[in-house]
């Protein structure tokens, strides 16, 4: 029962000194586990920039992608807006001549009349 003793103490203080004799080993490890880290960003890294060359592409190589049906036609788009803001401008033109008391105050209309006759 002595010798468990004595062997249990001994061991102890070898613990203790592992851990408290190794400052070294410690910096060293976390030496490994940042140079680790940063061969894994690099790594992950390349392989996510290789990912979006595959699906990502701005600029000169337009021309090498994949034409794939379109959701929007834009010149539509902009056909639609502009006969918007023509009619809008065309709308206030009639408020604002409602408003002062009648008469024409848009010349297209007054051109757009002429040339009907």
């Amino acid at each position: 029962m002595v010798e468990e003793i004595k062997d249990a103490q001994v061991s102890e203080i070898k613990n203790e000194n592992v851990e408290e004799g190794n400052p070294k080993k410690r910096k060293t490890d976390l030496y490994i586990e940042l140079v680790l880290f940063f061969i894994l960003g690099i790594l992950l890294g390349i392989a996510i920039k290789t990912e979006a060359a595959k699906r990502v592409t701005i600029g000169f190589n337009d021309y090498k992608m994949k034409i794939m049906s379109q959701d929007y036609n834009i010149n539509q788009l902009e056909a639609e807006i502009l006969n918007k803001k023509a009619e809008e401008a065309e709308n206030q033109a009639e408020n604002s001549g409602a408003i002062e008391g009648g008469g024409e105050t848009n010349p297209e209309n007054s051109q757009e009349e002429n040339s009907a006759q």
